[in-house]
């Protein structure tokens, strides 16, 4: 269950104005994801109540909100005490080319294309999040995981019954539970030394989304980009061999690239060795 565009060609102009719609969005979402993840950290709630710096605890007016352009702006610090501002601007920027580069290649034409994406966006936002803050603290929060792997769920039924295939949801289940099954088998073998739990449900979460052709390619793509930028820190000794990195971060990454471009890696990949 790798997504792809509909059947029907999507005119190219009307699909560069989806990207661009898909950019702004992003800008808006990626200060939300920011806001979000240091909500998480301080036990706040998501939507109640509003943005505040955390040094200062000032309430921020609107004018330090806006993405991207307010970090600049202020260079990089809080208008108020001065400190550095723990919002980075970089994932406001990803989270628009995620939304931008999703609009491009899903490009909806039906309802049940538009459907796929809205799905995707949700599903894109949340895993960013569980990027970021895996990024920062190396532990993927349950209170985001948890509502992940339920959207997964509704997502993989949505799908079926759109496009009357109940083997797209068993599947997909199917998918979910080798994927975290094996995840588990990895941790409980190193004793969590490679990887934690957060990561199985991430795998789980995968499974469900992308189906197993689908995961196949993200965990092809999130082991090696891992493995190479590894072996680069240790080169640079940036990071001894000893040391643990994130894995969340590849896990999303892998993710993304093969829920858009998926079907395509595999079709390359099939004809670069004959079987295509």
């Amino acid at each position: 269950m790798i997504a792809q565009t509909g059947g029907m060609v999507v005119d190219s102009e009307m699909a560069v104005g989806l990207a661009a719609a898909g950019v702004i969005l992003g800008l808006i979402f990626g200060s939300a994801i920011n806001a979000m993840v240091w909500r998480l950290k301080v036990g706040k709630s998501w939507v109640r109540g509003r943005s505040a710096c955390p040094d200062c605890g000032h309430v921020l007016a609107p004018k330090d909100l806006v993405p991207v352009l307010s970090w600049l702006a202020l260079g990089g610090k809080c208008r108020y005490c001065r400190q550095p501002i723990k919002d980075h601007p970089v994932v406001e920027l990803v989270t628009a080319l995620v939304f931008g580069l999703s609009a491009y290649a899903l490009a909806p034409v039906g309802a049940v294309d538009w459907v796929r994406l809205g799905f995707w966006l949700v599903l894109a936002t949340m895993l960013i999040v569980l990027a970021v803050y895996d990024a920062r603290w190396m532990i993927l929060p349950d209170k985001v995981m948890l509502p992940l792997m339920a959207v997964g769920v509704v997502y993989a039924a949505t799908m079926a019954v759109a496009t009357h295939s109940p083997q797209v949801l068993w599947g997909a289940l199917a998918a979910a539970l080798v994927a975290g099954g094996a995840f588990y088998a990895l941790v409980w073998a190193t004793k969590g030394r490679a990887m934690g739990g957060g990561d199985i449900k991430l795998a789980f979460a995968m499974g469900l989304v992308l189906g197993a052709q689908g995961t196949a390619v993200a965990m092809l793509v999130a082991f090696n980009v891992a493995a190479a930028v590894g072996v680069a820190m240790i080169a640079s000794r940036r990071r001894g061999r000893h040391d643990h990195i994130p894995f969340g971060p590849y896990l999303v990454g892998g993710t993304i690239v093969a829920f858009l471009w998926g079907r395509e890696i595999v079709a390359w990949y099939l004809r670069l060795n004959g079987l295509g």
